[in-house]
Formats: structure tokens, C-alpha cells, sequence
């Protein structure tokens, strides 16, 4: 994981989460820290090896422009949908709840 300040209320932290199937979760977050913390900017890519399984974030992706909760959006695999601003935990849930346990 990797945090770095940006002056003077600011922060942006990313980083890679590894699952026993080989999957891995690549995170970003652009944080304002002043007087709440709260994400301005983030991406949350799910993904085996180099095979894309979803990803969230809030980038202005001109293929997103016309879905009713741009800029948020999830991509998956051919597809992009709509989806309200989320968070790391959830992400997290959503990617337990799909792995398969021995």
C-alpha cells in the first residue's frame, strides 16, 4: 500500500490486495482529509491475472457520459453500467461473496 500527502488537505493511497485464488483487487483513492475525510476520485479494478472482472471508479469516461449516475459507473467485461458512488468496502464484499473457497 502506498499513501502520499498532497498539501495542504489532501491525500491520495493505492494499492493491491491479493485473494487465495490469484485474484487481485488494485485500489486508488484521492482523499480530501479536511475537516472530513472524504473520496473526491477513486477506481477499484477486480481482476484475474490480466482478465478484467470489474471495475468501479468515477473517471469522466466519455462512454459514460449519457448513464443516469455518471461519472460513477462499473465496467465489467463488454459492458458499462450505472452504479452509485461506492466504497472500498463494499467492493470487498461484493468480491467475497463471488470467490469460490476450497
Amino acid at each position: 500500500m502506498y499513501y502520499e500527502d498532497r498539501p495542504p488537505s489532501a491525500g491520495f493511497i493505492k494499492g493491491t490486495v491479493g485473494f487465495f485464488d490469484g485474484s487481485q483487487l488494485d485500489f486508488r483513492e484521492f482523499l480530501v482529509t479536511h475537516p472530513t475525510v472524504h473520496v473526491i476520485k477513486y477506481g477499484y479494478q477486480y481482476r484475474m491475472g490480466d482478465q478484467l472482472v470489474f471495475r468501479y471508479d468515477n473517471a469522466n469516461d466519455p462512454a459514460a457520459r449519457d448513464l443516469a449516475t455518471f461519472p460513477h459507473h462499473k465496467h465489467l467485461p463488454g459492458a458499462l453500467v450505472a452504479t452509485e458512488q461506492i466504497s472500498l468496502q463494499p467492493v470487498l464484499r461484493e468480491i467475497v461473496s463471488q470467490l469460490k473457497f476450497p
